[in-house]
């Protein structure tokens, strides 16, 4: 093939296979190609292949391999590959299905609906699949009355035991309904497979459950086409498997469930499976995803269902313990040196309880397993066995007795009679048959030996002068007597200790100058056999083990001696002649010397053969000359290979046999039929491109239109946009003049504040004169009882003007606090009201300190105020803020020590203080820190526990109270002195009785702020989760092209390391939430924040998910919706795993579903039914945007398309937002009230001080007390 440049091509690399390329230079004997990892090769032409591309693929892969252009390995390869990136296992080459392993289980792929999709449709209609090759030989069955088989083949671990039960599965479901008793016999042909798997299948390396026997399946149907009946047949089962497995392998299923049974297990002396010598030899005992327990409830159902008895069931189960058992028996060497007997205690245990469960004499088995008797003329002879031989002949009776149990009727034979019972006088000759890759029919040798010979004689075929590719020196090398590999291999096992290598060697001995044989340079007894075909290398190292089968006398005079009538079954006495020898020889290659004689006679003659009305049939459209007018068959039949000058054939009497002439003919019709494809391939290629070319003028028209529709939108859009900005612009200069307006006002109001400032210190200065005069009126009144009766007088005048100035000034505080928090909140300044002018003193701003008391009061009021020059306050709570203090039993310990503190220090009863803001600096200043992000978990914790503590421990009533009047007549003016400096909680409305602590406004302002804090680092956190979860989502949105692993991207979430890439996007997801809640677990964040942070991150997967199958067409697929579907499940189950604590109410509201027989619904039906939460607007987006990628079914009707496209238009001159996306909810989903209620209360007392922050003196106290009280 020649090739220019730009052509696509296949080229051959080491170590990658076959890789795509583009020819960029095409010289005289080489091509320059690039490949897809941009690499320039130089190869020779004739190691290129042609390349579709995925263009011509139409869509990068075909369903079936016939319609690639170049049918090529490489186009095989990654066509194969490109379906298996989607799921899509199976492939057809013409009736031919190829299905790709998929090592997972796809059940939605195998349901009753699947099978219902499939019933009596025509082969190549739907997408391939198994159940299609099952409903094509059903119906090939039915239409023409005839036999059909199904060969499924492939190497170990392709699939091969599966795709039977499928192809059974579907079989009983299209042909069942006929019942036997209380059992169908679909149910007895179903349950006939796992029971066959637990005595036959076992773990190898490459499969889980691999058949270690052929099988033959045959199940027959009666006129009607329902099951009537089946048979199974078995081959070669693989003995040497019950006593030898290596490591990971396993022995057969039934011994490790009969090992897990529980009491069943107790009843026959039982335990672990590892207990046990056949068992143990590899330490793989379980199957990931299989209970060994429950697999043995299901083997004993299925024997149930086809008719095993429970009391043989029984018997079944006690043989195998016993032959677990009998792997246990050790031996010691005896008396003689030749000798041997039972080791130890241990094993004469296992020996006496296989003896039990067998029913014999356990002596008798001691000398059957320890000696050898041998039958001669004079007499028996007995011979004692050694170790090894003793083990020798214990393992020989393992694999006996199991390959009877197996073969024999209480397991094969079961199960064949039982679904044979269900056959009547009314069953056609109509049969499905099955057949495994893995067993050789040995019917040939009867069938095809005898009736090949008969059959040529009758139909008088002159068959003996047929040439044919002579291989006898190759037959004669194998199987000759008395020296063929065979015959060599078959005396070697006759001596017990003959190995491999004196086999091996032997052989080389006596074939050393054959032509046909060669031995190989790196091994001494592997050896080269020169086939027809090619060359084959075998190794001899289980040549004999694998060929051996040994009938020992005393085995079946031991077990046939069985009380057990199963047991005794299994082994009938050996005729007489048999009992002379103690073995009776039968080797596995001896038995197939038939079958190649038998392929070799069926080859030789004449394989192909048609009747005459057949033949006819097929080859006459090649001669229409010769159908004119009446015509014989037979001379017709010669007429044709006559003109086709074709040779080689006999006309028989009742059929021809034909072989060359059938080729030739079958050749000229292929050509033919090719031709007429080509016709019609090019005809529809010529129709394809006349369609292409008027629907690309359709789309030139309809753009511009579109265009033209856009322009005239475009200027209305600028017109109604001008008439906007004009309005907007009206707007903004009535609202300047508002603002100017106010400014005048706040003005004015300073003024005012600060009249009402300059009053208060006056009336300070007032006090302290007053309080001056009271001094000396007190030192003076011990000089003369007059001039004390003058000073009381003048007390008693001075207190009431006191009481007077006290009430005055109370007043003034409670108008001045009013004043200020007005100047702070300023909700709308015209509604302001003037203060009286007579307050003259200006209010500084709220959020750095209130006013001050009155300079006049006692020194015992102003020892309550905290005092802010204390840096060391400040430096504790700092470093209680940038160090991390962490948890103790789940309280933080920050949040506890800083409202000690506060508590002790009084801070909350000031009314002039900084310290609030120094907190709420350096909590913010620590989450602006590089590793802020890091630490919001922790912040998230401490702030919301310390605004819990003030919302429940602060009390704000007490912020405007009055002191209390009383008559100053009783005490006098000293008493009244005295109890107003002891009683200073009185004048702020305290009462000392109640739990909670009086706040003052700098305090009820900390908190305020402390939940702006907690909103902030709420949102923060939330927001970060947001991104770090996008990029996660974006590769999850769609289902990936290839199997090609793309490296994962770390994400890094608060306070958690970088996350290992993974094998699944889905799984990256569920890896990052799991990471998430560890991350608020180890920060203790309360239950309250992480149900609201989970719900409001799953809303955002919700939204993006939704967001992104309306915006991508290569999104809103059938195979896409399936993915995302099972990415969902995922995130689902993640959700039922977290404890009710932390996930309740939330849940995943996004759902896909599968609607069928879409064009029969009707619009209500959609709206109200299916897609009740969704808009018009966001159905007719989803409808416009869907194509079934998988099936191609049809979508909605175009009525119900047109309908929502006409309401959409209607509606969307009345909405204001014509977007159909959903958009992100960014709102704090909390308030206080919902924290203090939610968040349980904290008891901070045990909380102890760091041992950091012990040597400041200020907090000495939280070192002598458990709960701090406030100073007095």
């Amino acid at each position: 093939m020649s090739y220019r440049k730009g052509s696509k091509v296949w080229v051959e690399e080491k170590g990658e296979g076959w890789v795509e390329a583009e020819v960029a230079e095409a010289k005289e004997c080489a091509i320059v190609v690039l490949t897809s990892q941009r690499r320039k090769v130089t190869v020779l032409p004739e190691k290129l292949l042609p390349r579709d591309t995925d263009e011509d693929l139409g869509g990068g892969h075909v369903d079936d391999m016939t319609k690639l252009t170049y049918l090529n390995e490489p186009g095989v390869l990654y066509n194969l590959k490109k379906r298996y990136a989607l799921n899509e296992i199976y492939t057809y080459t013409g009736s031919i299905l190829i299905a790709v392993n998929p090592f997972t289980r796809l059940p939605h792929l195998y349901n009753e609906y699947m099978m219902e999709q499939y019933k009596g449709v025509r082969l190549g209609e739907l997408s391939p699949h198994v159940f299609a090759v099952a409903d094509a030989s059903y119906r090939a069955m039915v239409n023409e009355s005839r036999s059909q088989s199904i060969l499924v083949s492939g190497e170990s671990g392709a699939g091969k035991t599966e795709t039977t039960k499928l192809i059974m599965q579907y079989l009983t479901f299209v042909g069942g309904r006929a019942a036997l008793d209380d059992r169908t016999v679909e149910q007895q042909v179903l349950e006939s497979n796992p029971l066959l798997e637990a005595f036959g299948n076992a773990k190898t390396v490459r499969n889980d459950n691999s058949s270690r026997f052929g099988k033959f399946v045959e199940i027959q149907f009666d006129a009607s086409g329902r099951i009537s009946g089946a048979a199974i047949r078995t081959y070669l089962l693989e003995r040497s498997r019950v006593v030898q497995i290596t490591d990971p392998e396993r022995n057969f299923h039934c011994f490790y469930q009969l090992c897990a049974s529980g009491k069943d297990a107790e009843l026959y002396k039982l335990g672990h499976a590892s207990s046990f010598h056949y068992l143990n030899q590899s330490k793989t005992y379980d199957l990931e995803g299989t209970n060994n327990e429950d697999e043995y409830w299901k083997t004993k159902r299925a024997m149930d269902i086809v008719g095993i008895s429970r009391k043989d069931q029984d018997a079944i189960f006690r043989t195998l313990a016993a032959i677990l058992h009998l792997g246990n028996i050790e031996f010691a060497p005896g008396k003689d040196s030749d000798s041997s007997k039972i080791k130890d205690s241990t094993s004469n245990f296992h020996l006496q309880t296989a003896a039990n469960l067998f029913m014999c004499d356990p002596d008798l088995l001691v000398s059957t397993l320890c000696s050898r008797s041998i039958h001669t003329r004079e007499g028996i002879i007995v011979k004692e066995l050694d170790c090894a031989a003793a083990a020798a002949n214990r393992d020989a009776l393992a694999k006996t007795v199991y390959a009877r149990l197996f073969d024999w009727y209480k397991l094969v034979s079961w199960i064949s009679t039982a679904l044979k019972a269900s056959k009547t006088t009314a069953l056609s000759s109509s049969a499905l048959t099955l057949q495994m890759k893995n067993f050789s029919n040995t019917l040939m040798r009867h069938h095809v030996f005898k009736m090949e010979q008969e059959e040529y004689k009758s139909e008088e075929i002159n068959w003996s002068y047929i040439e044919f590719i002579d291989n006898q020196d190759v037959l004669d090398l194998i199987e000759k007597k008395p020296i063929g590999i065979i015959a060599l291999l078959d005396e070697a096992c006759m001596f017990p200790k003959s190995t491999h290598e004196t086999f091996a060697t032997k052989m080389f001995r006596n074939f050393s100058s054959h032509p046909r044989l060669e031995k190989t340079k790196f091994s001494e007894t592997d050896f080269t056999i020169s086939h027809y075909a090619g060359k084959v290398t075998y190794q001899t190292d289980s040549f004999l083990e694998k060929n051996r089968d040994y009938i020992v006398a005393e085995h079946c005079n031991l077990l046939s001696s069985s009380r057990c009538p199963f047991v005794s079954g299994l082994f009938i006495s050996l005729p007489e002649e048999s009992i002379r020898s103690s073995y009776k020889f039968s080797s596995v290659a001896s038995r197939f010397k038939g079958v190649l004689e038998a392929v070799r006679i069926s080859l030789a003659g004449y394989p192909t053969r048609r009747t005459y009305a057949e033949f006819v049939d097929r080859f006459a459209v090649l001669v229409p000359e010769l159908m004119i007018g009446s015509y014989d068959e037979r001379t017709l039949t010669k007429g044709i290979l006559e003109k086709m000058k074709l040779d080689n054939f006999q006309a028989a009497n009742e059929a021809g046999a034909l072989r060359e002439a059938k080729n030739k003919l079958e050749k000229k019709m292929d050509d033919l039929a090719l031709r007429l494809t080509l016709e019609r391939r090019l005809r529809a290629a010529s129709e394809e491109t006349k369609s292409s070319e008027i629907l690309k003028r359709d789309k030139i028209i309809e753009s511009l239109s579109a265009e033209c529709a856009a322009a005239k939108s475009a200027a209305q859009n600028e017109h109604d946009k001008n008439l906007l900005l004009r309005k907007q612009l009206d707007d903004s200069l009535r609202e300047i003049t508002m603002l100017r307006s106010k400014k005048i006002m706040t003005i004015e109001a300073e003024k005012e504040n600060s009249n009402l400032k300059n009053l208060v210190e006056s009336l300070s200065m007032k006090n302290s004169v007053l309080e001056k005069e009271l001094t000396v009126a007190r030192k003076s009144s011990d000089d003369t009882m007059e001039k004390l009766k003058d000073v009381e007088g003048k007390c008693n005048h001075l207190q009431q003007n006191l009481d007077k100035l006290q009430e005055k000034l109370t007043n003034l505080e409670n108008e001045n606090h009013v004043l200020r928090q007005k100047a702070f909140n300023m909700p709308s300044m015209n509604n302001l009201s003037v203060a009286p002018k007579k307050l003259s003193e200006e209010s500084p701003p709220p959020t750095k300190y209130l006013a001050p008391l009155p300079q006049t009061l006692t020194g015992s009021r102003r020892s309550r105020m905290p005092v802010e020059r204390h840096e060391e306050n400040h430096e504790i709570l700092l470093r209680c803020i940038q160090e991390n203090l962490g948890f103790k039993d789940g309280k933080p310990v920050a949040a506890c020590i800083i409202y000690k503190c506060l508590l002790h220090w009084r801070a909350f009863e000031s009314e002039r203080t900084a310290i609030f803001d120094h907190v709420i600096e350096a909590i913010n200043d620590v989450l602006k820190g590089k590793e802020a992000d890091g630490r919001l978990p922790y912040w998230l914790s401490n702030t919301s526990a310390l605004l819990c503590l003030l919302q429940r421990n602060l009390r704000s009533n007490g912020l405007f109270a009055t002191p209390s009047r009383r008559s100053g007549g009783a005490l006098g003016l000293g008493g009244k002195i005295v109890q107003t400096l002891r009683s200073p909680s009185k004048l702020v409305g305290r009462s000392d009785s109640l739990p909670q602590v009086d706040a003052r406004y700098p305090a009820i302002l900390f908190k305020q702020q402390l939940t702006a804090c907690v909103e902030k680092i709420f949102g923060q956190l939330r927001d970060n989760l947001k991104k770090e979860i996008s990029p996660l989502l974006n590769v999850c949105i769609q289902a990936p092209k290839s199997t090609r692993g793309q490296p994962g991207k770390a994400s890094k979430s608060p306070g958690i390391g970088a996350q290992p890439a993974s094998n699944s996007n889905w799984d990256n997801i569920v890896n990052f939430l799991d990471l998430l809640m560890d991350t608020l677990r180890e920060n203790h964040v309360p239950s309250f924040f992480i149900r609201k942070l989970i719900t409001q991150l799953f809303s955002f997967i919700n939204i993006q998910l939704f967001n992104s199958l309306l915006l991508r067409r290569e999104c809103c697929t059938f195979s896409n919706g399936e993915y995302v579907k099972a990415g969902l499940s995922l995130l689902e189950k993640w959700i039922t795993d977290v404890t009710e604590e932390f996930s309740s109410k939330v849940y995943i509201l996004f759902s896909l579903r599968v609607i069928h027989q879409k064009r029969k619904k009707t619009l209500e039906e959609i709206r109200q039914d299916l897609c009740p939460s969704l808009s018009v607007r966001q159905i007719y987006r989803i409808c416009s945007m869907y194509w079934d990628d998988k099936y191609n079914t049809q979508g909605i009707s175009n009525e119900v398309v047109a309908a929502m496209r006409e309401m959409v238009n209607k509606d969307t001159q009345n909405l204001v937002s014509n977007s159909f996306l959903l958009d992100d909810d960014l709102s704090i989903p909390f308030s206080t009230e919902d924290l203090s209620m939610a968040i349980p209360a904290i008891d901070y007392a045990d909380v102890d001080l760091p041992e950091s922050l012990q040597h400041y003196t200020s907090v000495q106290f939280l070192l002598r007390q458990q709960d701090p009280q406030p100073v007095q």
